[in-house]
């Protein structure tokens, strides 16, 4: 962030030049390059962090970056794409074999890329009655590009998940040849699999050839993570609060934000209390409601 948005843009200014103005115009400026108001926000912290290092060094009186007004924030579940067995099939059908048990993973868990991809042999427990992943760290960047092994993205997301049959059958050639803290998924030549060589050379790819077999859903990595709520919410066995604690969610509240209108049993209660509250309803005309093409 430092590197593409801020030194460039804002770097030459002094710090005893630098107030509510300037920050304005700097959030102007990535707003009109189409940088997501996510984006914009986790810039601005990182930039108001260093003011408040600024202010108790005493280089500055005040904070400018308090009360600067950002971009809104798109809603959690904007863009989300749900996709049914099939869809998800069509696209594994079109991946590269070295990562289809990897997409599998995800589909089955609901893990976010970074979570999955730290995932080490000894965080899978396919011994126990109930086979297990434990996940409690992701890969984060370091300051010189590079990346390390860090904690989940909250607290909350410090969890262990149970494992479906079918996704165990899938581990086990996987963790044959596997210990300790060798990682579970790799690439091909045993890295780390990075999200953007992976979007580029093996996601994308995989959905263009779903599109050609018929997929008219252009989904995201992270739309796996999406896929796999919707299935349990719609398989509608799992409480809200279970499916909360196995996507890492720090509260419940979040979970209902992004998937509450795929609850069965509210989408029942919605349809029927319309249906209750049109019974006997009478129309000005003094006829009944009735569906227009009745006779």
């Amino acid at each position: 962030m430092l590197d593409l948005h801020i030194r460039h843009a804002i770097g030459h200014i002094a710090l005893e030049d630098f107030g509510y103005r300037e920050i304005i115009q700097w959030i102007k400026g990535l707003s009109s390059k189409g940088i997501a108001p996510k984006s914009i926000h986790n810039m601005h912290g990182l930039l108001s962090a260093a003011m408040n290092t600024a202010e108790r060094l005493q280089y500055i009186t005040r904070n400018p970056c308090r009360g600067v007004p950002l971009p809104a924030l798109d809603r959690v579940d904007d863009g989300a794409r749900f996709l049914t067995p099939e869809e998800f099939f069509l696209l594994l059908d079109g991946m590269n074999r070295n990562y289809t048990v990897f997409v599998q993973f995800l589909v089955m868990t609901g893990t976010r890329f970074g979570e999955a991809t730290a995932l080490q042999a000894a965080d899978i427990d396919l011994t126990s009655r109930v086979p297990t992943a434990r996940i409690n760290k992701a890969w984060k960047r370091d300051g010189q590009s590079g990346y390390y092994l860090g904690p989940t993205k909250t607290g909350a997301g410090k969890r262990t998940i149970g494992i479906n049959a079918s996704l165990a059958n899938l581990l086990r050639p996987l963790l044959s040849v596997r210990t300790g803290t060798d990682l579970v998924f790799t690439t091909a030549t045993g890295g780390r699999i990075g999200h953007k060589p992976f979007w580029q050379h093996h996601w994308v790819p995989a959905v263009q050839a779903a599109q050609t077999n018929g997929l008219t859903k252009s989904p995201r990595i992270h739309d796996l993570r999406h896929t796999h709520a919707s299935w349990l919410i719609q398989d509608g066995a799992m409480p809200l609060f279970a499916i909360s604690r196995r996507l890492g969610h720090a509260s419940v509240r979040t979970t209902e934000q992004i998937y509450g209108h795929l609850m069965p049993q509210a989408l029942q209660d919605g349809a029927d209390a319309t249906e209750r509250s049109i019974q006997g309803f009478i129309h000005p005309s003094g006829c009944e409601l009735m569906c227009p093409f009745s006779k």
